[in-house]
């Protein structure tokens, strides 16, 4: 039986598909895909508002199965489950999932997590600093098009869309992201600079680089020179 990272990927005798297992590596925390865009934090989500209660939500969410396929994804979970050696019925789930509902779902999650408070000013106008939960901090760079943190999740999500193509193209077609890489400390930039997606980002970038250039150049003039006192 083939190791799973995620724990919703962990079934046996069950044959997943094969874009499924090109995800996959000898190392499980490579799975980038699997454990940042197909995750079961994600699931819980698109159940949630597919109007499953908590309580169906927690007592299915064990049993799911989420099988990714080149174009979409499978979320599998069954409406009878054995508990102490008795069949239980509960609340199961058989579809077909857009790559795209995922996608939203984490772009959504990682703005609600956003906290531009936890932001303070780095070296230089396009540089910033995000105090993560830990007590670590990382460095965030804000460049025209894009901004990136030194956070391990970022890179493991901007890994994730790397490894699936189809997830990729619909995060460049969501409406807030337009193909930013999704992250906490990124929206949080966009938080604290004001903005609400990608092109208003770069708008913002424009105008900090302009303050930045005019306050570099400012200068007060030379006074004039004491007369001698003869």
């Amino acid at each position: 039986m083939t190791r799973f990272s995620a724990k919703a990927h962990i079934k046996p005798n069950y044959k997943y598909s094969n874009f499924h297992k090109s995800l996959l590596h000898e190392d499980n925390s490579e799975d980038y895909a699997l454990r940042h865009i197909y995750s079961l934090e994600n699931t819980k989500a698109l159940l949630q508002k597919w109007a499953w209660t908590s309580e169906q939500i927690k007592t299915g969410i064990d049993y799911a199965t989420i099988d990714v396929y080149r174009n979409f994804v499978y979320l599998h979970i069954p409406n009878k489950i054995e508990k102490r050696g008795q069949l239980i019925k509960i609340r199961g789930i058989s579809r077909f999932i857009s790559k795209s509902d995922y996608v939203d779902v984490l772009v959504t999650r990682c703005w609600q997590k956003a906290d531009p408070y936890k932001l303070q000013p780095g070296d230089n106008w396009d540089d910033l600093i995000a105090r993560g939960n830990t007590g670590d901090f990382y460095e965030i760079k804000l460049y025209r098009y894009e901004v990136t943190c030194t956070c391990h999740a970022y890179s493991g999500i901007e890994k994730a869309f790397a490894q699936d193509p189809v997830a990729s193209k619909h995060l460049m077609l969501n409406s807030t992201a337009q193909g930013q890489v999704p992250d906490k400390h990124i929206f949080a930039v966009w938080k604290y600079l004001g903005c609400e997606n990608l092109r208003q980002y770069e708008y913002c970038w424009l105008e900090r680089k302009e303050a930045a250039i005019t306050e570099e150049w400012q200068f007060d003039p030379d006074p004039e020179p004491e007369l001698a006192d003869w």
